[in-house]
């Protein structure tokens, strides 16, 4: 007897102590603090997403403390006085988290206030933006309905739990001023915390704000005999040899440019399940060709327009946004002004809607006199965003024949756009059932079919009898696959053999096919789209004159190889020769790596602080000519923004 009542003592104390935690379960839920809970755990999955390191994650930690307990705080006060604007705050802080891991999927970065003009251009192509989307980031608005909730609750309930305001707002200064002093101002000048704010939520994006406002009160400019020593400096490194190779090859000659969308170097010359993936270009390699196989893309947020500006312009894009609409209306004297001032005529062509990227208004001011845009042309197959690439390349020919002689028409290919969206029709690589559904396989069939539409446009060229007087120079503007996805990543190095990391990933293909040149050779130069003026003049026999503000190099003569890059790595990052350096995340150059090209043999970071110095002085000095609008103190272009479409 008494063991039973013992027994049911124990009990009751055991179901006491279960109705107690139950008790304080509720009570938790009830109060303020259950806020703190869920944007802990917000912030928790928005690290992870965008992968902090375990280098980071203890100061991470501390900082999700910190800003939860603030938080709180200031919930508390939107209790007690405003709470609409503590649900928009908490809704809005959820949203940007939201486009952090979304941009940091796809650029390896998290979105500045600078980048907020790019919402418009990525809603435009919906079926890429959809594409791109990691479904575990919409654990970021799972916990909004509950704290709505909460806040609905009568709020005479919530106010038992809450704080004096006074001991609130002490709580809160208290709060911010340790970290500021600890985190933001970095009194140590730790590299540790340097990094920690390039990655840290708030500090990142706080900090972001204050340098924006900064450089539009201040913006620190460098003198126009700086800029133009810099250019000097680049002219003189690149002086052209007393024999220059591959001089006026296609001098007098039609000159074709495309820009390969999304297009790869590591597809070209290989097999796909016992099939060749680009036999048409691979057969162009083979005779009458210059081939650059360690050519980059040096792209910033502006993708495919800032291929092409830096690729007419031989001028870095920047970082804050395209080129084409921060400075549309600037003076420049690129490669179509330069062709125009041979007598050739200039025009664009593309198979998408010409306001995107600003085209339409931009294009006068870089020098062309015509645009065929997809509201142009005859829209007879669609696939993926516009005008498929055989489409349009079918409808080029006749156009090209009745242009005046001699022309410049540069092409942008749109089919093997980001999401490689192509119907079943139109494929004709057979995938191994491991590679049906996935992105690699996807994006294998895309380059596949312009491969095709590549090697009928050269068969209409033959028979108008444009091939033959025709250099057709071809590029890709940047990756398709994007080796910091996981899947991509696997897939990719098993692939090529190897790690699938930015040396192959930012590595795009140049070729320049000039017919009866009986030239035939590959170049292994290390270089970028920001040489690509120069190379081609060389090749055209343009004079260039007192041409001034390039930055890049004839890499046909070039006595070593370098290219700064813009956005995927951060700023300060290069390639040169056979070395490819990546600047730290925290764009600071302790903690940075380097490794040779196409091993990914690791090399000493620390041996190419004067390299950085140069990367980082050559992106600023572009970036200051377009600001500065330099070009217009030395060139003046009649006519400069007539068009024959508007």
């Amino acid at each position: 007897m008494h063991s039973f009542t013992r027994h049911n003592v124990r009990w009751a104390a055991h179901m006491g102590g279960i109705f107690n935690f139950m008790e304080k379960i509720k009570n938790l839920l009830k109060s303020p603090n259950i806020i703190v809970l869920f944007f802990a755990l917000k912030m928790m999955v928005y690290y992870y997403l965008i992968e902090v390191n375990r280098m980071e994650l203890l100061l991470i930690l501390l900082s999700i403390g910190v800003w939860s307990v603030i938080f709180v705080c200031f919930a508390r006060c939107g209790l007690k006085r405003k709470k609409g604007i503590f649900l928009v705050i908490y809704s809005l802080l959820s949203l940007l988290m939201f486009s952090d891991t979304m941009y940091f999927n796809y650029y390896n970065q998290t979105v500045s206030i600078r980048q907020l003009w790019q919402a418009a251009s990525v809603t435009a192509v919906p079926k890429s933006f959809i594409a791109t989307l990691i479904p575990a980031s919409f654990l970021l608005f799972v916990d909004i309905p509950f704290v709505y909730h909460y806040f609905k609750k009568d709020i005479a309930k919530v106010n038992q739990h809450s704080w004096s305001l006074k001991r609130e707002i002490k709580y809160v200064v208290y709060g911010l001023t340790a970290f500021v002093i600890t985190i933001i101002a970095n009194p140590f000048h730790s590299a540790a915390i340097e990094r920690v704010n390039s990655m840290e939520f708030f500090t990142n994006h706080v900090n972001d704000i204050c340098e924006t406002i900064a450089n539009n009160i201040a913006p620190e400019e460098m003198e126009e005999d700086e800029i133009l020593d810099v250019v000097s400096e680049v002219a003189e490194e690149n002086e052209e040899p007393v024999i220059s190779r591959f001089k006026g090859i296609g001098e007098g000659k039609n000159l074709v440019v495309i820009q390969l969308e999304a297009f790869q170097d590591f597809v070209l010359n290989k097999e796909y399940n016992g099939q060749e993936i680009t036999p048409n270009l691979n057969q162009l390699l083979k005779e009458n060709t210059i081939y650059f196989d360690q050519y980059y893309s040096n792209i910033g947020k502006g993708n495919t327009s800032d291929a092409e500006f830096s690729t007419l312009n031989s001028l870095y894009p920047i970082i804050d946004g395209e080129s084409y609409r921060l400075y549309e209306q600037n003076t420049y004297n690129g490669l179509p002004w330069a062709m125009r001032d041979h007598g050739y005529y200039s025009f664009a062509v593309h198979g998408f809607e010409g306001q995107f990227w600003n085209r339409e208004n931009a294009y006068p001011y870089q020098g062309f006199q015509d645009f065929i845009s997809m509201e142009d042309l005859n829209q007879d197959e669609i696939i993926g965003l516009g005008v498929s690439d055989k489409s349009m390349f079918h409808q080029l020919v006749p156009i090209l024949k009745e242009k005046q002689s001699p022309f410049f028409s540069f092409v942008i290919t749109l089919t093997n756009h980001h999401p490689f969206v192509l119907d079943e029709q139109y494929r004709s690589l057979l995938l191994t059932e491991e590679d049906k559904d996935t992105k690699f396989g996807a994006y294998l069939e895309t380059v596949r079919y312009t491969d095709e539409a590549l090697g009928q446009f050269i068969a209409d060229l033959k028979a108008a009898g444009l091939y033959e007087n025709t250099v057709i120079a071809l590029y890709g503007d940047h990756h398709g696959l994007n080796c910091g996805m996981e899947d991509v990543y696997g897939r990719v190095s098993e692939f090529i053999g190897r790690s699938y990391d930015y040396d192959e990933m930012l590595n795009v293909p140049l070729i320049i096919h000039v017919p009866e040149s009986d030239v035939n050779e590959t170049i292994h130069t290390t270089g970028g789209q920001i040489d690509f003026f120069p190379t081609i003049a060389n090749v055209m026999g343009l004079s260039l004159g007192d041409q001034t503000f390039i930055l890049g190099q004839d890499l046909a003569n070039a006595k070593e190889g370098f290219v700064a890059f813009t956005s995927y790595l951060f700023e300060g990052s290069f390639a040169k020769d056979n070395a490819m350096f990546e600047i730290s995340r925290g764009g600071i150059f302790e903690g940075s790596r380097a490794w040779e090209i196409g091993t990914g043999t690791v090399l000493d970071a620390s041996l190419y602080k004067a390299e950085y110095d140069k990367a980082i002085l050559l992106k600023k000095t572009s970036e200051e000519i377009l600001q500065q609008n330099l070009i217009a103190n030395y060139i003046t272009h009649e006519n400069e923004t007539e068009q024959t479409i508007p």
